[in-house]
């Protein structure tokens, strides 16, 4: 069985028609990339330094082609986190909008929207609720 990108799992969730559909989704198809997208965007206490779309130039490739997966690139998010420890304090705003945007280049055109939409705290998912999530992943959030 392949897994699914984060971005097809979400419209598997904005398509059902009950918020059982719903949850049955992401438990079918729970990842830890998943789990992590969801906690970043709906858990109070994660803030992120970038509060507006950073511009970067959309991907091209072929669906399934891209130079990256948002799977690979979700544990680098920890980099954009506002006050994370992990982060040097060496490394300045301008170096995050660089990696960022590197990261945002080298993913699919919707993967990209997905990591970038997880830092502005809104998934754009209808459907997809920190409610929703916390019944699904007890303690994510």
């Amino acid at each position: 069985m392949t897994t699914k990108n984060i971005y097809e799992v979400f419209d598997e969730v904005a398509a059902a028609a009950t918020e059982e559909d719903k949850r049955q989704a992401l438990i079918k198809n729970d990842t830890p990339a998943l789990r992590l997208v969801l906690r970043a965007a709906f858990h109070p206490n994660i803030k992120f330094v970038f509060t507006e779309p950073v511009p970067y130039k959309r991907s091209d490739v072929p669906v399934g082609l891209g130079e990256s997966t948002l799977h690979k690139e979700i544990w680098r998010i920890y980099l954009f986190e506002d006050g994370n420890p992990r982060v040097s304090p060496n490394l300045t705003l301008e170096r995050k909008f660089q990696l960022l945007t590197q990261i945002l280049e080298s993913l699919e055109t919707r993967e990209a929207e997905v990591y970038m939409n997880m830092i502005l705290k809104d998934l754009k998912v209808d459907g997809l609720t920190r409610e929703l999530v916390m019944s699904v992943y007890p303690g994510l959030i």
